[in-house]
Formats: C-alpha cells, structure tokens, sequence
C-alpha cells in the first residue's frame, strides 16, 4: 500500500511539474524571434536598442531589420507574404487600410494607454481597435541659421527681406529650403494665408484654402519683383540641402532626422515655429505620429505573444520612448518621457509641434482631381518660381485639383 500511495504522489507531482514546464521556458528550450522592421533613420537606433535582445522579452530574442530608405520598406510591405513579413511594423503606415487588409492586429494595454495624448492613441487606431504603440512626434521645425539670425525670427516678412536684402552680397541662392520636399512646406503655406484644408478645433477638410485671396496677395507681394519671382522659395526638393548645409539659404523647415548631419557640417542653428507673415499665429506644419505596430503575420510565426509585450513592456515605456528619443532627437510620445527630457533640439521640435496640425494621409495621398496634394504643391511651385507662371492662375488650378480629392477623401472619413 505505501508504494501505492507513493506511486499516486508521484502521479501528480510529475503531473504538477510538467505542467509548470509547459508555463516557464526551460533554459534548453529553443529561443523564438521576434522581427521588427524599420527604415534607415529609425533602424540604426532599434539595432542599437534592441538587437539581439532576449531579456525584455524572456524566451525571445530580437531582431531588428531595416531598410535602405521609407520607400524600400514601404514597397517591401506593400509586397509582403507570411514567409517574409516582420511581426512589428514600425514608422508611419496607413492605419486604415491595414487593419481593414488583416495586415496589422490590435493590441490591448490597457492603463498604459493614460500616458498618452488622445490624438497620439488615435493616430495609431481605427474602427475601436488599436494596432500599435506610438512612438513620437513626427513633424518638423524651422531651422535658422545664426550665422545669418542669431535669435530667432518673429515674422516671415522679416526673413523675407533679410534674403532680398543680402541676396547678392552674402551669395544666397534661395531664403527658405525644403529638405524633405513640399511635405516641409505646409508652415510656409499656412503662414502666408494658405494651407491645404481649413484647421481649427474642428477642421474642414473640403474646405481648401490653397487659393485664400490673402494667399495669392501674399505671394504676390512677398516673393515676386517686376512680375517675377525674387527667388525666396526655391529650394523645395533635397537637392537644396548642400546649400543650406553651405551657409548659401539662410533658412530650412526639416525635422530631426536632419539636424545630427547639419550639427556634423559645423552649423550653428537654432529652431522655431515657422513665424507668422508679420507675426502672430505662427503657420502651422504637418504633425503625426510613428508607431510600433502588431502585424497579424506574428501569430503565423508562433510569436504573436511575445511581439505583444514588447510593445507595451518595452516600446511604450517611458524608459524605452527616451532611449528612443534620446538617439533620433525627435520628442517622444509617452507624457512621462517627455517629463525627462533634456535635449535643446529635441525640445524646440516639441515646442514646434505644438503650432501643427494632424497629416490626414487618405486626404493629401487621394489623388481623384488627377494628382494628389504632394505633387500638385510641387507642380505649382516650379510654375510659379521656375517657369514665370502668373501664381493667381497658378495657384487657382492647383487649388481646382486638391479640392477634388479632398471632397473625394472626406467623404469616405
């Protein structure tokens, strides 16, 4: 009898021990990946951060992948099957579209969520669900240089006439550059009386104010002479960043990913709202958010658990949102991370921020009037600053185009 007894005690405490094997990983059992991707302004910091990582997530290892640039990671995701897609996205996606597809997968964090601002929640939901953490603020700051401004400038006109004024002597080729391309330009915009849709607590987007009356007196006023243009906007593509980096533009709207290469090219710079026409309400530059998001493909590779508390274990802790920010300059997204930082840049991009308005990707991307917002603002800007184009005509047609896909978009809001 009492090696029976013993024989059922050992029954269930086999029994209690392989349940509890199943539970907590054994140091032999084999260490499943976790795959983020990232483009190659975000991807060198995750490496940095995070690669090969298996303490955050124990049972797990990290990997980090990223890209030769945002548009050799867009067009890997828009081509992705389960056999090559990452279980965490990072960067700006098309929320939306998908969720709407299967290819992302909500998440749930709860009271976390309470560190956040609900623009930033929202910019990472849709349809009830959220899919990602946010990350930090995506937008730019007016960059002077104080070669030229030792403080910052308190009016657009201002700038304005510094360029006409010293154009010749101190060689200028442009007064105000678009490192990044029109997408930096919405400040300016908005500044002289323009902008793409009509902002305000509630905005109306088929509301456009590209052709504001103001907008076309403006530029009339301000950047042409004798009927042509006086050359202050003509920088509005990448090519214009050598010479703003050559002390020959006086003036750049960009974001962080470009001030660690002008601190390297010896710039002393400082940064700002983009300041009103003759002061006041400063113009207001596109604001969003980059998220870490859940793809659905990580339940397809056995790590959809894991992936899930690295976003929101790590990639929304206060900690990992200032190890993040502390490498990318940009002000992170977490309340509580923001209470830590320190950074002058970081902090004026923040300052910036605060000026902007939310990037409404399905309005500026739609493109039913024949071209979307993007290259409707660059078509404009060489007709009117390259080509000698009357900029009422100009500016009416562009306006004629953007409004189409705005009514187009909004409908579908």
């Amino acid at each position: 009898m009492k090696k029976k007894q013993l024989g059922v005690v050992g029954a269930v405490v086999s029994a209690a021990l392989i349940g509890a094997a199943m539970l907590v990983p054994s140091a032999n059992a084999a260490t499943r990946t976790i795959t983020v991707w990232a483009d190659d302004q975000r991807g060198p910091q995750l490496t940095t951060l995070l690669q090969g990582n298996t303490s955050i997530v124990p049972g797990y290892k990290i990997n980090i992948k990223f890209f030769s640039s945002l548009t050799a990671l867009q067009t890997a995701w828009a081509n992705v099957t389960a056999a090559t897609a990452p279980d965490i996205l990072t960067g700006a996606v098309n929320v939306s579209a998908d969720a709407q597809s299967g290819k992302l997968a909500p998440i749930q964090w709860g009271s976390k969520t309470t560190d956040f601002s609900t623009g930033a929640i929202n910019f990472v939901s849709w349809g009830g669900h959220t899919y990602g953490v946010p990350l930090d603020v995506d937008t730019t700051a007016l960059v002077y240089n104080k070669a030229f401004f030792p403080t910052a400038p308190t009016s657009l006109s201002s700038m304005i006439a510094y360029y006409v004024a010293n154009k010749s002597a101190k060689g200028l080729t442009a007064g105000l550059c678009f490192p990044d391309g029109v997408w930096d330009s919405q400040a300016f915009l908005t500044a002289m009386g323009g902008g793409a849709w009509q902002i305000g607590r509630t905005p109306n987007y088929t509301a456009v104010q590209l052709n504001n009356p103001a907008f076309i007196s403006n530029v009339k006023a301000q950047l042409y002479t004798n009927g042509a243009s006086n050359g202050f906007i003509s920088g509005y593509d990448a090519s214009c960043t050598n010479d703003f980096e050559a002390g020959k533009i006086p003036f750049a709207m960009t974001g962080a990913w470009n001030y660690a290469a002008f601190t390297a090219k010896g710039i002393n710079f400082g940064l700002s709202s983009m300041p009103g026409l003759n002061g006041g309400t400063p113009g207001a530059q596109w604001v969003g958010y980059s998220g870490a998001y859940l793809t659905s493909y990580a339940a397809n590779h056995g790590v959809a658990i894991g992936a899930r508390q690295l976003l929101t274990n790590w990639f929304a802790s206060a900690s990992g949102q200032l190890a993040m920010s502390k490498l990318s300059q940009r002000p992170p997204a977490s309340a509580a991370a923001v209470a830590q930082v320190s950074d002058p840049l970081t902090l004026g991009v923040g300052k910036a921020a605060a000026a902007g308005q939310p990037q409404i990707d399905a309005l500026l991307n739609d493109s039913t009037g024949g071209t979307n917002w993007y290259d409707t603002l660059g078509a404009m800007y060489k007709a009117m600053f390259e080509q000698g184009k009357d900029p009422a005509t100009t500016i009416n047609a562009a306006a004629a185009i953007v409004q189409k896909n705005f009514t187009h978009a909004a409908a579908g809001l």
